[in-house]
């Protein structure tokens, strides 16, 4: 993945951080789940989420991720697997 769409990624996740938020996974598997503080760290190209006071995690393989959609309080990531996760609060 290009710097650009980390540093965009890192500004999103920088407004939704320790805030609840909803995790949403669209593609061959849905699922939902909900995080009451979250945390991130982009390592390596892996995003990685985890909520500060439930073992809840979330980690994704950001060479996988093809196109970004930022909205107010929203972040759709678009992955090749045609799975879409949507991050909001």
């Amino acid at each position: 993945m290009n710097n650009q769409m980390i540093v965009k990624i890192e500004k999103c996740l920088d407004k939704l951080k320790q805030k609840p938020i909803k995790i949403s996974q669209k593609g061959f598997i849905i699922n939902q789940f909900f995080m009451d503080k979250l945390m991130y760290k982009i390592q390596d190209d892996i995003l990685n989420f985890r909520d500060e006071l439930k073992e809840i995690y979330l980690s994704l393989n950001l060479n996988q991720v093809y196109q970004i959609e930022i909205g107010e309080n929203k972040l759709n990531l678009f992955l090749d697997n045609d799975t879409q996760i949507e991050i909001s609060i």
